[in-house]
């Protein structure tokens, strides 16, 4: 048995797959697979009765994909569990997004002795982007100054690379400077399984496609791998770049352009829901209606919480003054995106019509409030070193993983890396920790590294022995929807399965990855 239900003590929660940041090992990165959706306070509340809260030593927000600080449930969340005597909360963020205020709020709403927010930040004003891409340093440091300020309790986590290791000092300095409780500088191990795949194939050591592993790892407590830049399948790259290319002549009110880049992207990965999405607006533009219906149907057949194309199939009715229908696919592009304030503002438009001034008012006020809470503070810009093509490991040896080299004489011993992931010996973090992971769509799994595959495009076997699990047990098997955690932990996965597949060859290649007994991806990198 993975655990019984008396005994879990932690439980890991990802709030939401929604991120403001790009970076490019991270696997939700041009991902056009991953839907966009969060767990709402409703949800909170169900899944966590307070007889469940009352055993609990810690609940910590560590995406897999997403960033808890870009969600509206975070802090009623927090509040929540407070209230049913979770002792210990602490949430990971990159800092770069809300206002002070947020953050001032959320310090005040980490009540317990040991609540910590985590910042993530790679480097200093001129680096920090070069991973940490599309955040802003200067907001990075308002929300820190905020969070300490009011009381909260932060600690950094400094991932090192080669275009940073030089300023890990200076950066510990300044966490002392700003009041962080803690400052972690990391050793990644994100490369040395890169090593590996590299000197396999330069020995021209045959790798089929259904072994192939991931080349990137995490860097965050109980965090999946992530993805190297270069490790896309070329079918996806292909797809995902003609579908840039689409949004870029949709943009610039190039239709037919756009049109024909969406098909070919969709020719090439027909399920592509975002490619539907562009090509339904790209139809919409045109005056075909029925074409674009068609299309958003479609990404919805693929991808059924897809906000923005709840909202654009309102948009389609609104324009046949169909209110009615209007309103109820403007409400559900909100319900699974709430800080949605284009779909807000529509709403209000057909609210209007309806004759309900009252909820039009508030509709624009959701509206305004949102997009005021978004809008940048006037600061003067720091300028950053243009981000990297490939990022490289540190070159210097005290920052190197002081596991590396004992993980690749592992994998030399098994005579390959697919060897070593059908053989070597499971030792299950999260089972020891007695923890479990919550994700965005609320399905109970075992740690965020086998929930991550559900949705990986840069490894070719994760996705399909996860999908091959949902099959097995089917859809739905582990929904918190529908179950609750007693009884979707009761479940002969985790009653049986997956600890006995621990013991033989058809184990996930994730559980070897991230569990084997020879090397700890996640505790190693801590230096």
């Amino acid at each position: 048995m993975y655990l019984k239900y008396e005994d879990i003590r932690r439980v890991s929660v990802e709030i939401t797959s929604r991120c403001n940041a790009a970076c490019p090992q991270c696997p939700r990165t041009d991902n056009p697979i991953l839907p966009a959706a969060e767990l709402k306070i409703e949800d909170i509340e169900r899944i966590f009765p307070q007889e469940f809260c009352s055993q609990l030593d810690l609940i910590y927000m560590c995406g897999n994909y997403g960033d808890a600080m870009t969600s509206n449930t975070t802090i009623p969340a927090i509040e929540y569990w407070h209230r049913m005597g979770v002792p210990q909360i602490g949430l990971y963020t990159n800092g770069s997004g809300r206002n002070p205020d947020w953050w001032r709020t959320l310090a005040q709403t980490m009540t317990g002795e040991h609540d910590t927010v985590t910042f993530s930040i790679d480097g200093l004003a001129d680096t920090n982007s070069i991973y940490r891409q599309n955040t802003n340093w200067d907001r990075i440091m308002q929300s820190v100054n905020a969070f300490i300020q009011a009381g909260g309790k932060a600690v950094w986590h400094y991932l090192i690379f080669e275009h940073n290791q030089h300023q890990v000092e200076a950066a510990r300095d300044l966490a002392k400077q700003l009041g962080f409780i803690e400052f972690v500088p990391k050793a990644t191990s994100r490369f040395v399984a890169k090593e590996i795949y590299d000197k396999e194939s330069a020995n021209q050591q045959p790798q089929k496609a259904e072994n192939s592993q991931v080349d990137a790892k995490s860097d965050r407590p109980n965090q999946p791998a992530t993805t190297n830049a270069s490790a896309p399948q070329n079918q996806t790259q292909t797809a995902v770049g003609l579908h840039q290319q689409a949004e870029d002549c949709l943009r610039q009110g190039q239709l037919s352009e756009a049109i024909a880049a969406s098909q070919q992207a969709l020719k090439i990965q027909p399920n592509f829901a975002a490619a539907c999405k562009t090509l339904g607006n790209a139809f919409q533009g045109l005056g075909k209606m029925q074409a674009a219906a068609d299309c958003y149907a479609k990404a919805l057949e693929i991808q059924p919480n897809f906000p923005e194309v709840y909202a654009n199939v309102g948009s389609l009715y609104a324009q046949q003054q169909q209110w009615q229908p209007a309103s109820a696919y403007y409400q559900k592009a909100i319900e699974l995106k709430p800080n949605f304030a284009g779909a807000y503002r529509n709403l209000a438009k057909v609210l209007t019509q309806l004759g309900q001034p009252e909820k039009a008012n508030y509709a624009w006020y959701q509206a305004i409030a949102i997009e005021t809470s978004k809008a940048p503070e006037p600061t003067r810009p720091v300028r950053s070193q243009p981000a990297s093509q490939e990022l490289q490991p540190p070159s210097l040896e005290q920052y190197k993983n002081p596991q590396g080299d004992q993980f690749i004489q592992a994998v030399e011993t098994f005579g390959s890396l697919n060897n070593y992931y059908r053989n070597v010996e499971i030792s299950c973090q999260t089972q020891a920790s007695k923890d479990i992971f919550i994700s965005f769509e609320a399905e109970l799994w075992p740690c965020c590294w086998v929930s991550h595959t559900k949705y990986v495009i840069y490894n070719d076997t994760y996705r399909p022995q996860m999908l091959a699990l949902i099959e097995k047990y089917g859809d739905g098997f582990n929904s918190l929807r529908t179950k609750s955690i007693k009884d979707a932990i009761a479940c002969d996965w985790f009653r049986e399965d997956l600890t006995k597949s621990f013991s033989c060859s058809k184990r996930l290649d994730v559980c070897a990855h991230e569990c084997g007994k020879t090397f700890n991806s996640t505790g190693s990198q801590y230096i």
